[in-house]
């Protein structure tokens, strides 16, 4: 909820993080938001990848991809665009040259994969530093760094050079403390890096840090403002209201079968095409008044009835002791900001669990039992990757955004379907030696 509530407040579309150390490899909807989280991880102390979407964009994904716990991609196609998104984690320096060579492979197979025609941003954790300056790599290093370059360093500089990627927070001028991604007592480093097709620089309008906000205690937030050439059209909200049939015992039973026997709709005489219809009219609106009518979609506060008001208020108060402790780094704002974050993850779980008490409580009894199997089923739909995808792909397996290129595709679909001979013999069994059969072949 706290990253929702500031991907909301900071206008974040799309958010990628990294060593979320959940294990699985799943999806799920975020409470009231309407905002969709892929993650991927094996291990609950350490690695693990996850991307966060918001509602407006969701359902535009129509490709996704895990590698490991340390890699996982998404394609959208946002209007006539179709873009591709990497969370990534790197193995830290210390790591065995193993694990880091494994990484780098997994990566350059992914982004390899990846169209020439298509967008890609690689957003994460690379832990290297890649130096202030832009020496020997102009084209890939803006020239506005921070600190030194190591190995691993250059070993991204090198991957952006292999696939013509630039960094590009390395390529709007900040003053120094905006260049820090990391930050731990008196250790500053640039270690979380955006990168993009070289191409592709000029839909970045910006690239900053947002060092007052907690959502980790060291890592700082990094933001790309983004503006795309071709218009990308919403989804407008299509409303279906139905009528609350669940609604329809015990009193409102009773109310609704003496009005509609009270009704003159019994009446038999006449056409039955007529009489139908005028019978389920008068019972539709008579229905709506006596049972209710839903709003017709989806509400979106499903689960999050938890978060009142006390838990927000401590989340607010975690939040200005941050950037008090951020503003001035003392012994008194440190201990503070511990208190606060204490009782906010206190305060979180204990409502949380008594939430989900009355929750449980309520499964037990007899209305429970039936609507068990409905939320199992609900919850098992809401962790799947795709949930629905429409898009066409070329012979290639290049994903077609413009409908020009579509119906072209779809023309050349069916003129190899009925136009040629596509060698495949259709085995007719028993229906062959059908005299009906023998017969249809001279007509």
């Amino acid at each position: 909820m706290e990253v929702v509530d500031t991907m909301i407040r900071r206008r974040i579309n799309i958010l990628c993080s990294q060593e979320t150390k959940w294990v699985g490899e799943k999806a799920k909807l975020l409470d009231n938001s309407g905002f969709k989280l892929w993650y991927s991880g094996v291990n609950t102390t350490r690695n693990g990848v996850c991307s966060i979407i918001d509602g407006s964009m969701k359902d535009d994904v129509v490709q996704m991809t895990r590698r490991g716990d340390r890699i996982l991609s998404l394609k959208l196609i946002l209007g006539c665009e179709t873009i591709n998104i990497f969370s990534v984690y790197a193995p830290q320096v210390d790591l065995d040259e193993s694990i880091k060579a494994k990484f780098w492979e997994d990566l350059v197979e992914m982004i390899g994969s990846v169209s020439q025609g298509e967008q890609i941003f690689v957003g994460g954790d690379l832990n290297g530093h890649v130096g202030r300056d832009n020496e020997d790599y102009e084209e890939v290093h803006g020239g506005y760094g921070y600190g030194g370059r190591n190995e691993e360093g250059k070993s991204i500089l090198k991957f952006g050079m292999a696939f013509d990627l630039c960094i590009i927070n390395t390529f709007f001028k900040k003053r120094e403390e905006h260049l820090v991604t990391f930050k731990s007592g008196s250790t500053k480093s640039h270690i979380d890096f955006l990168l993009t097709r070289k191409r592709d620089r000029r839909v970045c309008r910006d690239c900053k840090i947002i060092p007052g906000e907690c959502l980790t205690s060291q890592h700082r937030l990094l933001v790309v403002d983004l503006r795309f050439k071709h218009h990308i059209r919403r989804r407008n909200l299509r409303k279906s209201p139905r009528i609350k049939w669940r609604n329809l015992k015990k009193e409102k039973e009773e109310i609704f079968k003496e009005d509609l026997l009270r009704q003159s709709i019994w009446d038999l005489q006449g056409e039955s095409d007529i009489l139908w219809n005028d019978m389920a009219t008068r019972v539709r609106i008579m229905a709506k008044k006596i049972l209710g009518e839903s709003r017709g979609y989806a509400p979106m506060n499903k689960e999050s009835w938890w978060w009142e008001e006390g838990v927000q208020n401590k989340i607010k108060v975690k939040r200005a002791n941050y950037k008090a402790l951020y503003s001035c780094r003392s012994d008194e704002n440190i201990e503070k900001y511990k208190l606060a974050k204490k009782e906010s993850k206190k305060a979180v779980n204990e409502e949380r669990d008594r939430a989900f008490e009355d929750f449980y409580q309520k499964l037990e009894s007899k209305e429970g039992e039936r609507d068990i199997y409905k939320i199992a089923k609900a919850r098992a739909h809401r962790t799947k990757d795709l949930t629905q995808v429409k898009c066409i792909k070329d012979e290639s397996n290049k994903v077609l955004v413009r409908d020009e290129e579509i119906k072209e595709r779809w023309e050349r679909y069916f003129h190899h379907l009925f136009n040629e001979d596509n060698g495949d013999d259709i085995i007719l069994g028993e229906l062959a030696k059908s005299e009906e059969y023998r017969n249809a072949l001279y007509y």
